[in-house]
């Protein structure tokens, strides 16, 4: 089945709404906030909506079976044609006394004999060299940034912030009156897919995913993506390399000259669910050839020396087909970092995964949960 990706275009601010109540009873929030993305299953249902509507078959429980197997991993953000990446949470940018920007390698380190830790037995703490405070806004890198700190290379990366948040008030009114209600004051932030403070530095952003099509099969080019309904457009881009982030060649290079023993990381480009919390659950059965792990897992045996994991973030939604609430479920956030040991098995295997979903259950990773960004340490 042939991979596409799908170029996903706003036609005006979305809303991607966190878990928090938004409603107008007493002593709820009374502002909605969006997140930086919308999550991997919000994407990833927009896009089957789009084919099934494409398809013209109705939703009968055969064709929502069909698009609820398809693989869609995503989204990416772009910047026109340059693909963004979250940061990777074991590096820390901060300015020396010179006021000159550098970044602080976070690293396992074995503590000096007499001092210990609470960490799950067998796990490294991260070593902080520098007591600084950590420069702010810098929430995505380059693709070419990223592939240097893969590779274990010193940069400074250019300071991106990702998507502006645009907050509009509102207030309630009364049909009868013609007047305000009392109390019924409220505020949404929207996220325009742009960037840039002014016209000379504005530059549009677009979200990517990839997904396998079956041949003669498309996509709708409007639809709505997010809170509210908004409208968006939709294309096919058949320049599949061009338009995502292939593994670069100089880490596939890197990962040839690798063996038992060799230091790996992963690095999350969106956010994951796994079976242990914070813990990717196939640890312990990656390299015995069980069916049913993300690409490459089964043929390498890794060993988790260390972990730099960022603060859980929810997800939820509605189940249509039994029309009520899902449960909520905890994810890794994505920039989190995983430090392995490779203990048997070629690591050139793990490439398999690049960029591509590596969480514990088949269905959160045909959602896109999880996508994979490998190098070394």
């Amino acid at each position: 089945m042939p991979e596409r990706v799908l170029e996903i275009h706003a036609l005006s601010p979305l809303l991607f709404r966190d878990g928090r109540p938004f409603t107008a009873a007493d002593g709820t929030e009374t502002a909605a906030r969006s997140l930086p993305l919308p999550l991997p299953g919000t994407v990833a249902g927009f896009v089957r909506t789009q084919i099934g509507k494409a398809l013209g078959r109705g939703w009968g429980q055969e064709v929502l079976q069909d698009l609820h197997a398809l693989q869609v991993s995503g989204p990416l953000l772009a910047r026109e044609e340059e693909v963004l990446l979250p940061a990777p949470l074991d590096g820390v940018i901060y300015k020396d006394g010179n006021g000159d920007l550098r970044v602080m390698r976070l690293r396992p380190f074995t503590p000096p004999e007499g001092a210990g830790c609470d960490l799950p037995e067998g796990m490294l703490p991260l070593e902080v060299t520098q007591d600084v405070k950590p420069e702010s806004r810098y929430h995505f890198w380059r693709a070419q940034d990223m592939e240097r700190w893969l590779l274990g290379e010193d940069l400074v990366p250019e300071r991106i912030p990702g998507l502006p948040t645009e907050t509009r008030v509102h207030v309630a009114m009364d049909p009868v009156r013609g007047k305000a209600r009392e109390g019924q004051l409220y505020s949404v932030a929207y996220r325009p897919l742009e960037m840039g403070k002014d016209p000379e530095t504005y530059r549009p952003a677009t979200l990517r995913v990839r997904l396998s099509l079956p041949e003669g099969m498309g996509v709708a080019p409007v639809g709505h993506l997010g809170g509210e309904r908004r409208p968006v457009t939709v294309r096919i881009r058949e320049d599949l390399s061009g338009a995502w982030w292939d593994c670069p060649k100089s880490i596939q290079e890197r990962f040839r000259g690798l063996g038992p023993g060799a230091r790996v990381r992963l690095i999350l480009a969106t956010p994951a669910l796994f079976e242990g919390g914070w813990r990717p659950g196939w640890i312990e059965r990656s390299g015995s050839g069980a069916l049913h792990l993300p690409r490459g897992l089964s043929k390498v045996r890794l060993r988790l020396v260390a972990a730099a994991v960022g603060r859980r973030e929810a997800v939820s939604g509605w189940n249509l087909r039994q029309n009520r609430p899902k449960p909520v479920r905890w994810m890794v956030p994505a920039g989190s970092v995983y430090f392995f040991e490779v203990e048997q098995g070629n690591p050139a295997d793990l490439l398999e995964s690049w960029l591509r979903p590596v969480s514990d259950h088949e269905q959160d990773r045909k959602d896109g949960f999880g996508l994979a960004m490998w190098g070394v340490w």
